[in-house]
Protein backbone atom coordinates (compact mmCIF):
# COMPACT_ATOMS: atom_id res chain seq x y z
CA UNK A 1 0.00 0.00 0.00
CA UNK A 2 1.67 3.56 -1.41
CA UNK A 3 2.10 6.02 1.71
CA UNK A 4 -0.79 8.27 -0.52
CA UNK A 5 -3.37 5.30 -0.14
CA UNK A 6 -2.56 5.01 3.31
CA UNK A 7 -3.03 8.93 3.86
CA UNK A 8 -6.32 8.97 2.26
CA UNK A 9 -7.54 5.96 4.41
CA UNK A 10 -6.68 8.18 7.50
CA UNK A 11 -8.52 11.27 6.22
CA UNK A 12 -11.31 8.87 5.93
CA UNK A 13 -11.91 7.19 9.00
CA UNK A 14 -11.14 10.96 10.95
CA UNK A 15 -14.14 12.43 8.48
CA UNK A 16 -16.29 8.99 9.51
CA UNK A 17 -15.28 9.56 12.83
CA UNK A 18 -16.49 13.17 13.34
CA UNK A 19 -19.29 13.05 11.43
CA UNK A 20 -20.51 9.95 14.11
CA UNK A 21 -19.33 12.48 16.79
CA UNK A 22 -21.19 15.30 14.83
CA UNK A 23 -24.58 13.03 14.92
CA UNK A 24 -24.40 12.25 18.68
CA UNK A 25 -23.55 15.58 20.09
CA UNK A 26 -26.41 16.77 17.83
CA UNK A 27 -29.22 13.96 19.89
CA UNK A 28 -27.75 14.94 22.94
CA UNK A 29 -28.97 18.65 22.50
CA UNK A 30 -31.88 17.50 20.66
CA UNK A 31 -33.16 15.58 24.09
CA UNK A 32 -32.09 18.16 26.60
CA UNK A 33 -35.18 20.15 27.84
CA UNK A 34 -36.03 23.94 26.61
CA UNK A 35 -34.02 26.29 28.89
CA UNK A 36 -36.08 29.23 29.88
CA UNK A 37 -35.28 32.45 30.87
CA UNK A 38 -37.88 35.57 32.24
CA UNK A 39 -36.49 38.60 33.11
CA UNK A 40 -39.57 40.36 36.43
CA UNK A 41 -39.23 42.92 39.00
CA UNK A 42 -40.64 43.04 42.21
CA UNK A 43 -41.73 46.11 44.21
CA UNK A 44 -43.03 46.58 47.93
CA UNK A 45 -45.98 48.58 49.14
CA UNK A 46 -44.02 51.80 47.84
CA UNK A 47 -43.79 50.35 44.73
CA UNK A 48 -39.83 50.42 45.33
CA UNK A 49 -38.02 47.60 44.00
CA UNK A 50 -37.03 44.59 46.61
CA UNK A 51 -33.70 43.08 45.74
CA UNK A 52 -33.57 40.16 48.48
CA UNK A 53 -36.04 37.70 46.67
CA UNK A 54 -34.82 33.99 46.95
CA UNK A 55 -35.90 30.60 45.00
CA UNK A 56 -37.80 29.48 48.17
CA UNK A 57 -40.07 32.95 47.73
CA UNK A 58 -41.31 32.17 44.38
CA UNK A 59 -43.48 29.60 42.16
CA UNK A 60 -42.87 29.17 38.64
CA UNK A 61 -45.64 27.52 36.01
CA UNK A 62 -45.38 27.07 32.29
CA UNK A 63 -48.19 26.20 30.66
CA UNK A 64 -50.06 25.21 33.61
CA UNK A 65 -47.31 23.08 35.33
CA UNK A 66 -45.10 23.60 38.12
CA UNK A 67 -41.57 24.27 37.39
CA UNK A 68 -38.39 23.94 39.08
CA UNK A 69 -36.48 27.44 39.60
CA UNK A 70 -32.58 26.81 38.20
CA UNK A 71 -31.17 29.91 39.18
CA UNK A 72 -32.50 33.46 40.76
CA UNK A 73 -29.72 36.63 40.06
CA UNK A 74 -30.39 40.23 39.70
CA UNK A 75 -30.18 41.30 35.94
CA UNK A 76 -26.85 42.51 34.76
CA UNK A 77 -27.81 42.34 30.60
CA UNK A 78 -27.61 45.86 29.49
CA UNK A 79 -31.41 46.93 29.32
CA UNK A 80 -32.69 48.42 26.12
CA UNK A 81 -35.49 51.11 26.67
CA UNK A 82 -37.58 52.24 24.10
CA UNK A 83 -40.00 55.84 25.16
CA UNK A 84 -43.02 56.26 23.24
CA UNK A 85 -44.62 60.13 23.44
CA UNK A 86 -47.88 60.81 22.12
CA UNK A 87 -48.48 64.40 23.63
CA UNK A 88 -51.02 65.82 20.83
CA UNK A 89 -47.82 68.27 20.65
CA UNK A 90 -48.56 69.83 24.47
CA UNK A 91 -45.29 68.68 25.46
CA UNK A 92 -46.74 67.81 28.87
CA UNK A 93 -44.55 64.26 29.00
CA UNK A 94 -41.05 66.61 28.66
CA UNK A 95 -40.35 66.46 32.33
CA UNK A 96 -41.11 63.01 32.35
CA UNK A 97 -38.96 61.54 29.58
CA UNK A 98 -35.97 63.90 31.23
CA UNK A 99 -35.94 62.27 34.46
CA UNK A 100 -36.45 58.77 32.92
CA UNK A 101 -33.51 59.56 31.02
CA UNK A 102 -31.35 61.00 34.06
CA UNK A 103 -32.73 57.56 35.93
CA UNK A 104 -31.69 55.27 33.66
CA UNK A 105 -27.76 57.24 32.52
CA UNK A 106 -25.11 54.92 31.69
CA UNK A 107 -27.39 52.02 32.76
CA UNK A 108 -29.47 51.52 29.82
CA UNK A 109 -29.29 51.93 26.11
CA UNK A 110 -32.98 54.17 25.70
CA UNK A 111 -34.49 55.25 22.43
CA UNK A 112 -36.92 57.69 21.76
CA UNK A 113 -40.37 57.91 19.44
CA UNK A 114 -43.03 60.81 19.24
CA UNK A 115 -46.28 60.42 17.09
CA UNK A 116 -45.95 63.66 14.84
CA UNK A 117 -48.45 61.91 14.06
CA UNK A 118 -46.80 59.40 12.51
CA UNK A 119 -44.23 57.85 14.78
CA UNK A 120 -40.80 59.80 13.97
CA UNK A 121 -37.71 58.47 16.06
CA UNK A 122 -36.91 61.01 17.67
CA UNK A 123 -33.48 59.52 19.53
CA UNK A 124 -32.06 56.17 18.50
CA UNK A 125 -30.42 53.74 21.29
CA UNK A 126 -27.50 55.41 23.22
CA UNK A 127 -26.17 56.52 26.83
CA UNK A 128 -24.85 59.65 25.33
CA UNK A 129 -26.11 62.68 27.96
CA UNK A 130 -25.62 64.83 24.81
CA UNK A 131 -27.88 62.63 22.76
CA UNK A 132 -30.35 62.76 25.50
CA UNK A 133 -30.43 67.02 26.34
CA UNK A 134 -31.37 67.11 22.72
CA UNK A 135 -33.67 64.74 22.36
CA UNK A 136 -36.01 65.90 25.60
CA UNK A 137 -36.02 69.52 23.80
CA UNK A 138 -37.80 68.19 21.09
CA UNK A 139 -40.58 66.99 23.03
CA UNK A 140 -41.03 70.19 24.46
CA UNK A 141 -44.47 72.14 22.96
CA UNK A 142 -44.89 71.81 19.11
CA UNK A 143 -48.04 73.59 18.78
CA UNK A 144 -51.16 70.63 17.98
CA UNK A 145 -51.33 67.58 16.84
CA UNK A 146 -53.36 65.28 16.17
CA UNK A 147 -53.30 61.33 16.54
CA UNK A 148 -55.51 58.21 16.19
CA UNK A 149 -55.53 55.19 18.19
CA UNK A 150 -54.27 52.92 15.39
CA UNK A 151 -50.87 54.84 15.04
CA UNK A 152 -49.77 53.58 18.61
CA UNK A 153 -50.75 50.42 18.41
CA UNK A 154 -48.73 50.65 14.80
CA UNK A 155 -45.84 52.22 16.91
CA UNK A 156 -45.61 49.54 19.56
CA UNK A 157 -45.67 46.84 17.22
CA UNK A 158 -43.19 48.21 14.89
CA UNK A 159 -40.53 49.05 18.22
CA UNK A 160 -41.42 45.27 19.24
CA UNK A 161 -40.05 44.30 16.18
CA UNK A 162 -37.17 46.49 16.32
CA UNK A 163 -36.38 45.05 19.61
CA UNK A 164 -36.38 41.27 18.20
CA UNK A 165 -33.89 42.41 15.14
CA UNK A 166 -31.61 43.94 17.55
CA UNK A 167 -31.53 40.86 19.73
CA UNK A 168 -32.16 42.44 22.54
CA UNK A 169 -32.21 40.43 25.60
CA UNK A 170 -33.66 42.47 27.99
CA UNK A 171 -35.77 45.18 26.82
CA UNK A 172 -38.57 47.61 27.57
CA UNK A 173 -41.32 49.53 25.93
CA UNK A 174 -43.04 52.65 27.97
CA UNK A 175 -45.69 54.57 26.06
CA UNK A 176 -46.97 57.96 27.24
CA UNK A 177 -50.32 59.32 26.01
CA UNK A 178 -53.10 61.42 26.21
CA UNK A 179 -54.77 60.24 23.33
CA UNK A 180 -55.34 56.35 24.03
CA UNK A 181 -56.00 53.86 21.78
CA UNK A 182 -59.86 52.84 20.36
CA UNK A 183 -61.41 49.17 22.57
CA UNK A 184 -61.74 47.58 19.08
CA UNK A 185 -59.39 47.08 16.41
CA UNK A 186 -58.04 44.45 13.99
CA UNK A 187 -54.55 46.16 15.07
CA UNK A 188 -54.78 44.99 17.91
CA UNK A 189 -53.54 41.37 17.80
CA UNK A 190 -50.93 41.43 15.61
CA UNK A 191 -49.07 44.59 17.87
CA UNK A 192 -49.74 41.94 20.95
CA UNK A 193 -48.09 39.40 19.12
CA UNK A 194 -45.24 41.50 18.51
CA UNK A 195 -44.80 42.31 22.10
CA UNK A 196 -44.77 39.17 22.69
CA UNK A 197 -42.20 37.54 20.56
CA UNK A 198 -39.77 40.42 21.39
CA UNK A 199 -39.94 40.08 25.51
CA UNK A 200 -40.10 43.13 26.46
CA UNK A 201 -42.23 44.55 28.95
CA UNK A 202 -45.30 47.18 28.20
CA UNK A 203 -45.48 50.21 30.41
CA UNK A 204 -48.33 52.37 30.10
CA UNK A 205 -48.83 55.91 31.89
CA UNK A 206 -52.20 57.77 30.59
CA UNK A 207 -54.08 60.59 31.35
CA UNK A 208 -57.63 60.24 33.48
CA UNK A 209 -60.36 59.46 31.39
CA UNK A 210 -58.69 58.40 28.47
CA UNK A 211 -59.49 55.03 26.65
CA UNK A 212 -57.51 52.23 26.61
CA UNK A 213 -57.93 48.97 24.21
CA UNK A 214 -56.54 45.26 23.72
CA UNK A 215 -52.56 46.19 23.40
CA UNK A 216 -52.44 49.19 26.00
CA UNK A 217 -54.67 47.92 28.53
CA UNK A 218 -53.68 44.49 28.08
CA UNK A 219 -50.42 44.50 27.52
CA UNK A 220 -49.13 45.88 30.68
CA UNK A 221 -50.27 42.37 32.43
CA UNK A 222 -49.07 40.28 29.62
CA UNK A 223 -45.49 41.70 29.27
CA UNK A 224 -44.85 43.05 33.03
CA UNK A 225 -44.98 45.75 32.59
CA UNK A 226 -46.90 48.79 34.69
CA UNK A 227 -50.25 50.85 33.77
CA UNK A 228 -49.90 54.02 35.22
CA UNK A 229 -53.28 56.53 35.31
CA UNK A 230 -52.13 60.39 36.17
CA UNK A 231 -54.35 63.24 36.98
CA UNK A 232 -54.00 66.68 34.45
CA UNK A 233 -51.56 68.42 36.19
CA UNK A 234 -50.09 66.56 38.49
CA UNK A 235 -46.50 65.80 38.46
CA UNK A 236 -45.53 62.43 36.03
CA UNK A 237 -41.67 62.37 36.29
CA UNK A 238 -41.67 60.70 39.91
CA UNK A 239 -44.22 57.97 37.71
CA UNK A 240 -41.62 57.30 35.14
CA UNK A 241 -38.55 57.65 37.84
CA UNK A 242 -40.31 54.44 39.98
CA UNK A 243 -40.58 52.57 36.02
CA UNK A 244 -37.06 53.28 35.43
CA UNK A 245 -36.31 52.09 38.75
CA UNK A 246 -38.30 49.09 38.78
CA UNK A 247 -36.47 47.99 35.50
CA UNK A 248 -33.21 48.73 36.42
CA UNK A 249 -34.20 46.64 39.84
CA UNK A 250 -35.40 43.48 37.65
CA UNK A 251 -34.28 39.91 38.18
CA UNK A 252 -32.99 37.07 35.86
CA UNK A 253 -34.78 33.70 36.75
CA UNK A 254 -34.19 30.28 34.54
CA UNK A 255 -35.64 27.25 34.80
CA UNK A 256 -35.40 23.70 32.50
CA UNK A 257 -38.45 22.17 30.70
CA UNK A 258 -38.26 18.55 31.27
CA UNK A 259 -37.65 16.73 28.05
CA UNK A 260 -39.78 16.38 25.38
CA UNK A 261 -42.18 19.03 26.56
CA UNK A 262 -42.84 21.58 24.44
CA UNK A 263 -42.34 25.47 25.65
CA UNK A 264 -45.49 26.73 26.08
CA UNK A 265 -46.77 31.08 25.87
CA UNK A 266 -48.63 30.74 29.43
CA UNK A 267 -46.54 31.63 32.28
CA UNK A 268 -47.42 32.36 36.08
CA UNK A 269 -44.87 33.90 38.77
CA UNK A 270 -46.41 33.88 42.42
CA UNK A 271 -44.85 34.79 45.74
CA UNK A 272 -45.14 33.90 49.00
CA UNK A 273 -44.17 37.16 50.15
CA UNK A 274 -46.71 40.08 52.07
CA UNK A 275 -46.51 43.04 51.08
CA UNK A 276 -44.80 42.10 47.56
CA UNK A 277 -46.05 42.71 43.57
CA UNK A 278 -44.59 40.89 41.08
CA UNK A 279 -44.38 42.40 37.19
CA UNK A 280 -43.81 39.34 35.58
CA UNK A 281 -45.17 38.52 32.18
CA UNK A 282 -48.34 36.16 31.99
CA UNK A 283 -47.45 35.24 28.33
CA UNK A 284 -43.65 34.62 27.21
CA UNK A 285 -41.98 33.56 23.79
CA UNK A 286 -43.17 30.27 23.16
CA UNK A 287 -39.97 29.02 20.78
Amino acid sequence: MTRDTKMKRFLLVCAACAALGVVSASRLTAGAGAARMVYFSAVDEKGVPVSDLTPADLAVKEGGKDQKIDTLMPATTPLDAVLIVDDGGSGAFQGAVAQFLETTQNKAQVSLTALEPQPMKVMDFTKDFDEFRKAVARVGPRGRITTVGEQIMGTVESVSKDLRKRQSARAAIVVMTVGGEPPQSTEADPALNALKASGASLSVVHLMGVELGKVLGDGPRRSGGVSQQVSSGVPIGPVLTKIAQGLLGQYLLTYTLPDGVKPNERFALTTTRKGLTLLAPTRIPDK
